[in-house]
C-alpha cells in the first residue's frame, strides 16, 4: 500500500506540469504558417488559409503527417462503407434536433436565464482573454497612399508606440505579421469551471422538467 501515495504524487505532479505549462501559439504571415507548441513535446503546424501545404503534428520530435479526410462517394452521393439511413432514422434525427432547438429557445425566453448566461459569457471571455498574453509582436504596415504611411509613422513616433507594439511602417507596399502568444491552460480551465459553476442550474432544471413533461403529453 506504500506505493499508492507515491503513484498518486507522481500523477499529480505530471498533471500540474501539464496544466501550468503555457501553450505557445505563433503566427507568421511571411512563412504563411501557424505553429502551436506545448511542453516542448507537442508541436502542430498548419498553413494559413489559402496557402498550399499540409498539417503536421510532431510528438517528441517525431513528425506525423496529417492527411485531410476525403470522403469517397458513389455516383448517388452516398458515402462508401456506410449504409444509407432509412427515412425513419432521418425523421428521428430531425425530431431530436428540433427538440433540442425548442428547449434552447425555451431557456432563452426566460429572462433570468438570459441575464445569467450573458453575465457568465462576458466573464468567461474576459478571463480567457486575461489567460493569454502577447510575448512577441512584429508588424509591418504599408498603406496604399504614401502620405498616409508618413502620417501613421509620425503618429507612432509621437506616442512612442512603435517599439512597444512592434509595429513599423514601410513604404515598400509590404504588409506582414509575426506574433507569438502564450496561453496558460490553468487560467483557461479556471475560467471554464467558474463559468459552469455560475450557470443558473435550478432555472435550467425547471425548464427541462417542464419541457420533458410537455414532450410526454
Amino acid at each position: 500500500m506504500e506505493i499508492v501515495p507515491i503513484v498518486l504524487f507522481i500523477i499529480a505532479a505530471i498533471v500540474a506540469v501539464v496544466i501550468f505549462s503555457p501553450i505557445i501559439i505563433s503566427v507568421d504571415s511571411r512563412n504563411r504558417q501557424v505553429r502551436v507548441r506545448w511542453l516542448s513535446a507537442l508541436e502542430f503546424q498548419m498553413p494559413l488559409p489559402g496557402t498550399a501545404g499540409q498539417k503536421c503534428l510532431t510528438i517528441f520530435r517525431h513528425p506525423m503527417s496529417i492527411r485531410e479526410r476525403q470522403p469517397s462517394t458513389e455516383a448517388t452521393g452516398v458515402e462508401k462503407g456506410k449504409p444509407a439511413k432509412t427515412s425513419a432514422e432521418v425523421q428521428k434525427n430531425r425530431a431530436k434536433r428540433r427538440a433540442i432547438g425548442r428547449f434552447v429557445m425555451r431557456c432563452l425566453a426566460d429572462s433570468s436565464i438570459r441575464r445569467a448566461l450573458a453575465r457568465q459569457l462576458s466573464t468567461l471571455l474576459r478571463r480567457i482573454f486575461h489567460s493569454a498574453h502577447l510575448t512577441r509582436s512584429d508588424i509591418e504596415v504599408s498603406l496604399l497612399d504614401p502620405a498616409f504611411n508618413g502620417m501613421l509613422a509620425g503618429v507612432l513616433a509621437s506616442v512612442n508606440r512603435a517599439d512597444r507594439s512592434g509595429m513599423r511602417v514601410n513604404f515598400r507596399g509590404e504588409n506582414s505579421l509575426s506574433v507569438e502568444l502564450r496561453l496558460h491552460p490553468h487560467r483557461a480551465l479556471k475560467a471554464l469551471l467558474f463559468f459552469l459553476a455560475g450557470l443558473p442550474h435550478r432555472a435550467l432544471f425547471r425548464q427541462w422538467r417542464s419541457f420533458a413533461a410537455a414532450q410526454r403529453h
